[in-house]
């Protein structure tokens, strides 16, 4: 049913749940499995360095690599981009033909008043939208 999951990670904790049911899914269906890090460099003052941000989304893709990997899923795939957060899922969405799109979902109150990357994403998506709290 699913042959290409996407699940956006943010490297905190609060998005393992989201990444242990896209494993499990990808195990399930076997599926590949992609990981996505975005910088929200929209968000950031021009001028800033960017490769510390680089670096914390390269380990956390690796850290959804290695949880897949420990897990069975051998067809993992991981890219770090720069962008808008629910944009760059969308469109990354659309470029590689995902099927589902597993996103964590966060209460907290800054994700209120911002408003929430995973609302945007489920809202927009053109493919179904599995949220995970």
């Amino acid at each position: 049913m699913y042959d290409r999951i996407l699940v956006p990670t943010d490297g905190r904790e609060e998005t393992d749940r989201a990444i242990d049911e896209a494993i499990a899914l990808a195990a399930e269906h076997d599926a590949t499995l992609h990981t996505l890090y975005v910088v929200n460099s929209a968000a950031i003052a021009p001028g800033i360095d960017f490769s510390d941000l680089e670096d914390v989304g390269r380990q956390a893709v690796e850290h959804v690599r290695d949880r897949a990997t420990a897990a069975g899923v051998d067809r993992i795939t991981g890219d770090v981009t720069h962008g808008l957060r629910h944009r760059a899922i969308l469109d990354y969405a659309a470029d590689h033909d995902i099927d589902l799109i597993v996103i964590g979902r966060h209460r907290e109150l800054d994700h209120l008043v911002r408003g929430s990357v995973s609302k945007r994403v489920s809202e927009a998506a053109m493919v179904p939208v599995l949220l995970v709290e």
